[in-house]
């Protein structure tokens, strides 16, 4: 695409390095009492001299040392190699002020495994409690894939960018794209842009977190697409697939938006799904067929029929894609284990909910299903896939979480968001895992 094909509408760019800290101010047990390193207590002085501070740390140093020795040090502060976080990102990479500014990733998980029954989850304030302006209806909401953000998007053409933390959820940015009500957004792999998508519009618009600006991406018509209000970006990073009308399929470059070519199914493509390598894709339409295509050649080489199904309208493939879920209009969901045959069979069947399988999401460690329906308030389940069993104690009565509109849970699961038609974009803690 060449550079005249975008217009440009500069934003300010966030803070990087503006970021202001309160000081605080903590008063030590050492103002009150010192003690010798004899082990007697003396009374606070009534005066300090310049040398005061130096000699108290070397003072708190030899108490450290006098007490692991005697003690030992605790098994706590032992760190092995082993243990060591890793972080992913390059601290001399400026390019990513923004992600140091809201905090890496720690990538550790419980190693107890989830048990099934109870899921422990505590609700927490909501996502855009720092801001509304994403309308009435909040129709997209997704974690940054490396740091602790989230994107919140809805009808009223604006995006947010809120920092995660479950208190304040501060706002970091708000973008207004003029004329044109978001109904699907996404983060690009490398967290750096993020993409947004109508139902009104063959074009959309695509937002640099780095340099502050959102590009306007146009679609030529001859294409034949007609709406962006359903797309998926690959996981490695190289592909926008994007569902069109009669069977169409439209990719897109990932780095440069532009049109690649497009696949062609039986009946309307109402959800796409990648393999966690990229390599593969499945598409679920409304005659029932799932279609699986080799994305180096962009070719079907497997279809069939889902099970029982008259009407496709949701699909997710677990991050060990060992499991591939299916939802259709009368509310069934249907789990395959992969690889499977022409005419398989479903490893379980899901009856929980009684409206359209609107959305269906796997967390990343595949423990958890998450299958919503937006035509009912409070209409989501949560499946234990080891099981095969649903949570029985989520959501309760008092949650109240309205008609879901999108689901998504955080890089390491800690979190739930979900976009509903109540202007909320709400927050659960999943207590198992311990990260973000």
């Amino acid at each position: 695409m060449t550079d005249g094909a975008m217009k440009n509408s500069k934003y300010p760019a966030f803070p990087l390095n503006q970021r202001k800290t309160r000081p605080v101010t903590i008063k030590k047990y050492s103002d009150y009492l010192e003690e010798n390193l004899n082990g007697v207590n003396k009374l606070k002085r009534a005066w300090r001299d310049e040398d005061d501070t130096n000699s108290n740390k070397e003072q708190r140093k030899l108490l450290k040392q006098k007490y692991v020795g005697i003690v030992g040090k605790p098994k706590w502060a032992k760190i092995t190699k082993d243990q060591s976080i890793k972080v992913s990102l390059d601290d001399e990479d400026e390019d990513f002020d923004l992600l140091k500014y809201s905090g890496n990733l720690a990538r550790t998980k419980k190693g107890v495994n989830l048990a099934k029954g109870l899921i422990g989850i505590k609700k927490l304030h909501n996502l855009n409690l720092s801001t509304s302006s994403c309308g009435k209806i909040v129709k997209s909401v997704e974690f940054h894939p490396t740091s602790s953000l989230a994107l919140i998007a809805g009808i009223s053409g604006r995006a947010s960018i809120v920092q995660v933390d479950g208190f304040k959820n501060e706002k970091l940015q708000s973008i207004k794209f003029q004329k044109f009500a978001i109904d699907c957004a996404h983060f690009t792999v490398d967290g750096k842009q993020f993409v947004a998508g109508s139902r009104t519009q063959r074009n959309f618009y695509c937002y640099d977190l780095m340099e502050g600006r959102s590009m306007f991406v146009p679609v030529h018509h001859n294409i034949g697409q007609t709406r962006m209000d359903n797309f998926c970006m690959s996981p490695d990073g190289k592909l926008i697939a994007s569902c069109g009308k009669f069977g169409e399929i439209h990719l897109f470059t990932a780095k440069s938006k532009e049109w690649i070519t497009t696949l062609k199914m039986n009946g309307a493509a109402n959800s796409l799904t990648f393999t966690n390598d990229g390599k593969r894709m499945y598409s679920f339409g409304e005659i029932g067929e799932i279609y699986e295509w080799d994305m180096n050649s962009r070719t079907c080489i497997k279809k069939f029929m889902d099970d029982g199904c008259l009407q496709g309208t949701s699909l997710a493939l677990s991050g060990d894609n060992q499991y591939l879920a299916a939802g259709s209009s009368s509310g069934v969901v249907n789990l395959y284990k992969l690889p499977c045959d022409v005419n398989p069979k479903p490893d379980k069947t899901i009856l929980n909910l009684v409206t359209t399988v609107s959305k269906l999401s796997f967390n990343k460690s595949s423990d958890i299903l998450a299958m919503v329906s937006n035509q009912k308030n409070d209409a989501i389940k949560l499946l234990h896939v080891p099981s095969k069993t649903v949570f029985s104690n989520f959501p309760t009565t008092s949650d109240n979480v309205g008609k879901i509109n999108c689901i998504d849970f955080s890089p390491n699961s800690g979190y739930l968001g979900l976009a509903n038609n109540k202007s909320e974009a709400l927050l659960y803690r999943l207590t198992h895992f311990e990260n973000y």
